[in-house]
């Protein structure tokens, strides 16, 4: 049985929580109150999580994070006209790693890209680049097969190159 913290639990899983949020709702802010939401949730149920091995313990906070986000998502219907979450979710920013490669127009681009993909694609593209997983973790994460993952991540990288191409001609 493995002891853990809830430091080395955030240690080992924050940029997996944060990126699933943001997938999910596409606001900055919202990702990181439900990744701040998640990590309270490991913490009252820290006992359970100390038996978990890695693969549990990152399945088990994938879960709590979708679970979140689809909470939240079920409220702001309530509460928040279409137009105004729509508005919101267009103004999202969020940064890219090695943003020095970069200029800040091409950033711009590759978010607007990602943030334009349906949500299955986007979602195995946030998990992969910038969360870290690999294709068998991510698989593990949805409840389906490497495969799916692998033509998920070749049909997002299709629409990634056919938009940024197309971008560039409108330039």
């Amino acid at each position: 049985m493995t002891s853990r913290s809830i430091e080395s639990i955030y240690a080992d899983c924050s940029k997996m929580v944060y990126w699933t949020a943001y997938s999910v709702v596409r606001s900055e802010s919202d990702a990181m109150d439900i990744s701040q939401n998640a990590f309270l949730r490991a913490m009252k149920h820290i006992k359970k999580i100390e038996s978990m091995g890695d693969a549990q313990l990152k399945g088990w906070m994938y879960r709590v994070t979708v679970n979140l986000c689809m909470d939240l998502k079920r409220k702001q219907k309530r509460e928040i006209p279409v137009e105004e979450f729509n508005e919101q979710a267009e103004s999202t920013v969020f940064d890219l790693p090695e943003p020095a490669m970069i200029s800040k127009e091409q950033r711009e681009r590759v978010r607007f890209a990602i943030d334009k993909l349906p949500e299955i694609y986007r979602e195995a593209v946030l998990l992969h680049y910038f969360s870290n997983l690999g294709y068998d973790e991510i698989a593990r994460l949805g409840n389906t097969t490497e495969g799916t993952i692998k033509s998920r991540m070749f049909r997002a990288k299709q629409r990634l190159y056919a938009a940024l191409k197309e971008g560039e001609n409108n330039a």
